[in-house]
């Protein structure tokens, strides 16, 4: 079953009307640094916005196929 993230972080996805101070538990990510202009052509941002997403695809099909990534669980 597939996790949903809104019904088990309510508090960061449904915030309250009223403005309030939540504590988020640490968490990974895979993220660029960096600046730059994002609408140049062959700019930097452009090809580290392609590589990231060929990064995020692989390891969510890596539950599909025979390679498992070490630590790796996906929800």
């Amino acid at each position: 079953m597939a996790f949903d993230y809104k019904k088990e972080y309510k508090e960061f996805y449904m915030p309250k009307n009223k403005p309030s101070i939540v504590n988020v538990p640490g968490m990974n990510y895979i993220a660029v640094r960096g600046h730059g202009d994002p609408n140049a052509e062959d700019g930097e941002y452009k090809q580290s916005i392609g590589l990231l997403y060929g990064i995020a695809f692989t390891i969510k099909m890596s539950k599909k196929g025979d390679h498992q990534i070490d630590g790796l669980m996906l929800v």
